[in-house]
């Protein structure tokens, strides 16, 4: 009950009941929490709720869910929440009660924001609340948690779920260490070429022009170039500084605006190596999600809505969005993503849908898309290493050849 001093608002759901079966409809209540609340009651649990005009948002929800922008600053590693949810998975399965599960993952939980969040998932079950609308809340959880908690709960396969999210994790957690350690060396050597250019033109340069000066003399071309570089480098610092700075603010206002992320993220797509990569992760992201849905006795349209809410690039995420729509009007899901996610992704989600097993073939999908990416990441690395092997090989020649002509120059005139 809500107290009498409180205003009711509209707000737009859309909901699976137990059989999984996609709910629409629209509920008056007092805030987020409220909706949800309600909702529950009646034995849906929520994919998306939307207030309509007039509609205020609790405290409480505003803060767990922050822009776009930062989340890829505030991540919680994978490895270690993976490592807790398998632990509740474990304990839920043995018969143990829920309280006490998330009162030692509270404990077991590494890190102080992950052990807070597990504390308060432990605190809401105690008021009575559900684990799934207590997860919802809490941005330390990716946006899929807390759907498919909440299937489980409602079929009573919550061990179940959270295993499956656990395995997710650590899929993705392997993925990203795949990556990260194929970048490692090209990370390094980029760094190093960098600080190699710019001690040659802040340091060396200056003090071989200083002795130029003091020897007079005419100057080829290249050391002219040369020196220019270096004087802007150098005493135009504050400039760059200016440039970056600028250049920073306006990625974030980009970033903030829907239209103009979509129209950045659309253009990359169509790079000739990032375009395929940034696709394929969408496949790999994708499927993988839509087969833990599926598996989780989530509808099709709600696995749907979940993996499009993994997808990080904002075209191809409308895109995504514009298939759901067609699904719902009876088109088959190969047909839907036709274009949008890799071939081989395709044609394993029509196999799917022809054999009956969609969650089976997607995953198969996801792993052929990770396998994909991994051999992609591989690629870019050996076409980018003898690249910037060469362009710093190049400063250093130009650098080299124009000190020598400067000096021959140099040694001519005084002969």
């Amino acid at each position: 009950m809500t107290g009498s001093g409180s205003s009711r608002a509209r707000w737009q759901y859309r909901a699976a009941n137990a059989e999984g079966v996609a709910v629409r409809g629209e509920i008056d209540a007092v805030s987020e929490r409220d909706a949800i609340d309600t909702l529950r009651r009646r034995s849906l649990w929520v994919v998306e709720l939307a207030p309509l005009t007039g509609a205020p948002r609790t405290d409480e929800a505003s803060r767990t869910r922050r822009p776009a922008f930062w989340d890829q600053f505030r991540r919680t590693d994978d490895r270690d929440l993976a490592m807790v949810v398998r632990s509740l998975a474990t304990l839920t399965g043995a018969g143990v009660p829920l309280f006490r599960a998330l009162s030692y993952a509270a404990q077991e939980a590494t890190g102080q924001r992950l052990r807070g969040a597990f504390a308060e998932l432990r605190d809401a079950v105690a008021r009575g609340e559900s684990l799934s609308a207590a997860v919802r809340r809490l941005d330390v959880f990716p946006p899929v948690f807390a759907p498919l908690i909440a299937a489980g709960e409602a079929s009573g396969t919550l061990d179940d779920s959270l295993t499956l999210l656990a395995d997710h994790l650590d899929r993705r957690q392997a993925l990203r260490a795949t990556i990260g350690s194929a970048l490692v060396y090209p990370s390094i050597l980029g760094v190093a070429s960098l600080i190699g250019v710019v001690v040659i033109l802040a340091v060396v340069v200056p003090r071989f022009a200083a002795l130029i000066a003091d020897s007079g003399g005419t100057l080829p071309m290249s050391t002219r170039a040369l020196m220019l570089i270096s004087a802007i480098l150098v005493k135009g610092w504050w400039a760059w500084l200016a440039i970056a700075t600028i250049g920073a603010l306006t990625m974030r206002s980009l970033w903030r605006d829907p239209a103009a992320r979509r129209r950045i993220d659309a253009a990359r797509l169509g790079w000739p190596v990032i375009g395929r990569l940034e696709r394929t992760q969408a496949a790999a992201a994708y499927t993988g999600t839509l087969a833990i849905g599926l598996r989780s006795g989530v509808s099709l349209l709600g696995s749907m809505a979940l993996a499009r809410g993994v997808v990080g690039n904002a075209q191809l995420a409308a895109s995504l969005r514009d298939a759901e729509d067609r699904v719902r009007g009876g088109e088959r899901v190969a047909t839907a993503v036709s274009g949008l996610l890799s071939p081989l992704t395709e044609r394993l989600l029509d196999a799917g849908e022809v054999s009956g097993d969609l969650a089976g073939l997607a995953a198969r999908a996801a792993e052929a898309a990770n396998s994909e990416l991994q051999r992609a990441v591989a690629l870019a690395v050996t076409l980018i290493e003898p690249v910037m092997i060469l362009g710093f090989g190049g400063v250093v020649g130009f650098v080299a050849l124009a000190l020598l002509q400067a000096i021959y120059g140099l040694n001519a005139s005084t002969m």
